[in-house]
C-alpha cells in the first residue's frame, strides 16, 4: 500500500470529506488490536455511481492512495473501509470523533473559519444525509421541492440552520421521536427543512449537491416545473 499523503493545508476537498464522513462513515479505533479504520459505507443501489465517480476518486487524489470498493449483499451498503493510523488521527485531529458519533457531532471549528470551507463541509454531509424531495400539494404530481436533513445531533443541526439563515435562507426545525424496533427504544432525532422552489434554487447555487442522487432529483423538479409560474421566477435566479 502507498504511504498516506496529508494535504499541506485544509481545503475545500478535506472539508467536504469531513462532511462525507459525518453523514456515512466513522472512525473506528481498536487500540488493543492495533486498528484503526474508516468506515465509509452508503446505500448500494442508489449511491453507487456517487461513491464510484465523487467520493473514491476524491479521497485517493486528496490522501494519494487506493482504497478498494466494499459491497455488501447482505445489508445493502456499498462504500470503502480503509486501515490507516495516520488518516484515522488526521480526522481525529480535525474534530471527527472516533466510535459512535451520532449525537455528539458538530461542525468541526476549523472550517467556521471559511464560509468555502463551512460550505464545503456542509455540501457533504448533505450529500450523504440529506434529500431532496417532491412533494404533491396541490397537484396531482410530485412537483414541490423540500430539502430535508435529519441528525440524531441535535447542536449539528442547530448549526447549519444557523449558518443557513446568515446566508439568506428560512430554514425549520423539527424534533422526532419514533420508537425503534431494531433496538427496542425511542429514539429522537432532530430535522431541518427548507421548502419550497426559491430556496431549492438557493441551495443549487449556494451550497449544492454532488451527488447524482440528489442532482437527479433537481432535474425532475426543472422538469415538473416548466409551466409553473412560481418556479420560473426561481428558474431565472438560475440563469
Amino acid at each position: 500500500m502507498k504511504d498516506v499523503k496529508l494535504p499541506t493545508h485544509i481545503n475545500e476537498d478535506v472539508a467536504y470529506l469531513c462532511g462525507v464522513l459525518v453523514g456515512d462513515g466513522h472512525l473506528s479505533v481498536r487500540k488493543s488490536k492495533h486498528e484503526y479504520a474508516i468506515y465509509c459505507l452508503g446505500h448500494k443501489n442508489d449511491e453507487r455511481e456517487f461513491y464510484d465517480k465523487v467520493i473514491i476518486p476524491l479521497f485517493n487524489k486528496t490522501f494519494s492512495v487506493n482504497v478498494k470498493i466494499k459491497s455488501s449483499d447482505r445489508d445493502t451498503t456499498y462504500g470503502f473501509v480503509f486501515y490507516s493510523k495516520v488518516l484515522v488521527n488526521y480526522f481525529s485531529r480535525l474534530g471527527i470523533p472516533t466510535g459512535n458519533k451520532s449525537s455528539r457531532i458538530r461542525i468541526p471549528t476549523i472550517f467556521k473559519s471559511s464560509d468555502n470551507l463551512l460550505i464545503s463541509f456542509i455540501r457533504g454531509l448533505a450529500d450523504t444525509d440529506f434529500c431532496l424531495t417532491l412533494k404533491r400539494r396541490y397537484k396531482k404530481i410530485q412537483y414541490y421541492p423540500v430539502i430535508v436533513g435529519v441528525s440524531k445531533s441535535k447542536d449539528i443541526i442547530y448549526e447549519i440552520s444557523k449558518y443557513l439563515k446568515k446566508l439568506g435562507f428560512r430554514p425549520s426545525l423539527e424534533t422526532r421521536k419514533q420508537f425503534d424496533k431494531r433496538v427496542q427504544k425511542l429514539v429522537v432525532t432532530y430535522a431541518l427543512y427548507l421548502y419550497g422552489h426559491k430556496q431549492t434554487v438557493m441551495w443549487m447555487q449556494i451550497i449544492g449537491f454532488k451527488s447524482s442522487k440528489h442532482l437527479k432529483k433537481f432535474d425532475l423538479w426543472k422538469k415538473r416545473n416548466i409551466d409553473n409560474a412560481r418556479a420560473n421566477s426561481a428558474f431565472r435566479i438560475l440563469g
